[in-house]
């Protein structure tokens, strides 16, 4: 049996992420992507099932209406080979065993972290700045770090197999669900290479029948999961991976340790792949701290803004796994806690659950907002926008100058570890003055242009009118780069008035960091939230 296996499942708002970062297209290239679902009862299909992989096509602010399929060693080459392509060397077959901290022997390493080579069975010493465990549920970093990890495991087990197979369920290279008496709510999910991930509830009764989980054999996987599909047929071509595991929801007492030692992934967080959450979550915990890291580790960034990580992913990942312990237990046929008394079946309650629109978004990843703090601030003054701080982006399509070609809003805010400021200058004819005012201001002498590296900074200009050039549009010289707004729709999805413009500041990983009034008193707004979070030069 092969070692691949592990997480498969890449939901629209971790695409866009990983899009930011020029990861989507390669992985797209191997994987394989699924914009609807149907859900089976009896072999009719039915309500219910995996609702926010159904429709896809129906998603909002979002070119990424879809589902990628892609096992996880797949991912973590393609994350490899980019690396490699930077010079950047990944080493293997190393595992640390112990770290000190010493703040007053080095102040730019402090850091210095025993590694043992596991080839030549050799210790070795790295000086760091910072310490990432992103070593998975059993994470040494998490425990060298004394960092708890707080939650259960219940007594639930679930199969999971990938193989080649031939069935006569209808669409089956679709994400699909099935009803099951004996073995829940099957996951029926197209993967790469023509393989298909199958998942069940693998019972205490199940487990009685075969001595326990030692004689759960691969012959066993495949005959239940030919049982779990009746009335569908199934017949397996090749099965290349499976196995039976338990469901537990854990989560680390906190996601730092003394400003230094960060967790991410499944090092601070486990839950069940019910949702396929695990390396969705992951890739949400890594963008947002990757960037602020960055900026600390070059020196511009303030301790603040690392601090705001554990403030920022924490509470979210709680609602994870308070999801997850709903789902698990309705997918095992159990009624959680907070729907006792319910008289339905727990299928029933599972479609309601999956039927709430914010319980779609959030699980798509296109819902998650983080609160506001010192990098998601809130502007006293009047709402320029409709779009809060901390919510993600929208995407919308503008123009390029010239040649007219349509480019998204999103492919523009690449993560490069800068701040995006856009002018949304609405229509020039009212807007004029408000823009000669900005640039009035940037060109002072206190202006936080002057103050902060100039280098974090990324600047564009989107006017809501057509133009052949610019300056020509604006009717005066364009901060940054210009993109048109021909069809306003981009000012009407933020909610900007195209007769007084906007400022707004996208974080380097497109969640809006905040909004201000498109005049002298905007920028010296924007000297006070890049005040809270950057080190002057």
């Amino acid at each position: 049996m092969s070692c691949y296996g592990r997480a498969c499942t890449i939901w629209p708002r971790t695409i866009e992420l990983l899009d930011a970062v020029d990861m989507a297209e390669r992985l797209m290239q191997l994987g394989v992507v699924t914009r609807s679902g149907l859900h089976f009862h009896e072999g009719r299909r039915v309500k219910g099932g995996i609702m926010y992989g159904s429709r896809m096509d129906k998603l909002g602010d979002t070119f990424y209406k879809f589902a990628l399929h892609l096992r996880q060693r797949l991912t973590e080459e393609q994350l490899i080979q980019a690396l490699e392509e930077f010079d950047i060397k990944p080493y293997f077959q190393h595992r640390i065993e112990g770290y000190d901290i010493d703040e007053a022997a080095d102040g730019q390493y402090p850091i210095t972290a025993r590694v043992r080579d596991l080839a030549k069975d050799e210790v070795v010493e790295i000086k760091t700045k910072y310490l990432v465990g992103a070593d998975g549920g059993k994470s040494t970093v998490r425990k060298l770090a004394n960092i708890s990890f707080d939650g259960e495991h219940t007594k639930h087990r679930w199969i999971r197999m990938d193989a080649v197979v031939k069935t006569n369920m209808p669409n089956p290279r679709n994400l699909n669900s099935i009803d099951s008496a004996s073995h829940g709510q099957i996951l029926w999910c197209p993967s790469d290479s023509g393989l298909t991930r199958i998942g069940y509830v693998f019972s205490q009764k199940l487990l009685e029948k075969y001595g326990g989980e030692e004689g759960v054999t691969v012959e066993v996987a495949m005959e239940e999961a030919k049982e779990a599909l009746s009335p569908f047929e199934l017949e397996f071509e090749r099965v290349d991976w499976f196995t039976i595991y338990g469901i537990g929801q854990r989560i680390a007492g906190s996601f730092c340790s003394r400003d230094r030692v960060f967790l991410a992934g499944d090092a601070c967080h486990t839950h069940s792949s019910g949702s396929a959450q695990g390396l969705n979550t992951g890739v949400h915990d890594a963008i947002n701290l990757a960037w602020k890291l960055a900026l600390c580790v070059q020196g511009i960034g303030k301790k603040a803004l690392l601090d705001s990580y554990d403030a920022e992913r924490r509470p979210l990942v709680q609602q994870v796994i308070d999801n997850d312990k709903t789902i698990s237990m309705l997918i095992s046929g159990q009624y959680p806690s907070r729907f006792e008394g319910r008289k339905e079946h727990t299928r029933e309650i599972l479609t309601e659950w999956f039927e709430d629109i914010n319980m779609q978004l959030f699980t798509l990843g296109l819902g998650i907002s983080y609160p506001l703090n010192i990098v998601n601030f809130e502007d006293p003054g009047p709402s320029r926008a409709t779009v809060n701080p901390g919510e993600r982006a929208p995407d919308v399509y503008l123009t390029k100058l010239g040649t007219g070609d349509p480019i998204r809003l999103q492919s523009i805010l690449k993560n490069d570890g800068k701040f995006s400021i856009v002018l949304f200058a609405g229509n020039p004819g009212y807007t004029q003055p408000s823009i000669a005012s900005v640039k009035t201001a940037l060109a002072a002498p206190d202006s936080f242009t002057a103050l902060f590296p100039k280098r974090v900074f990324k600047w564009f200009t989107i006017p809501s009118v057509f133009g052949n050039g610019g300056q020509e549009a604006l009717g005066l010289t364009p901060v940054g780069t210009v993109y048109l707004d021909e069809s306003v729709k981009a000012h009407e999805i933020y909610g900007v008035d195209p007769r007084r413009g906007a400022i707004i500041v996208f974080r380097p990983d497109s969640w809006v960091g905040t909004v201000v009034s498109m005049d002298g008193s905007g920028v010296e707004r924007l000297k006070q939230y890049f005040g809270r979070i950057l080190e002057l030069t």
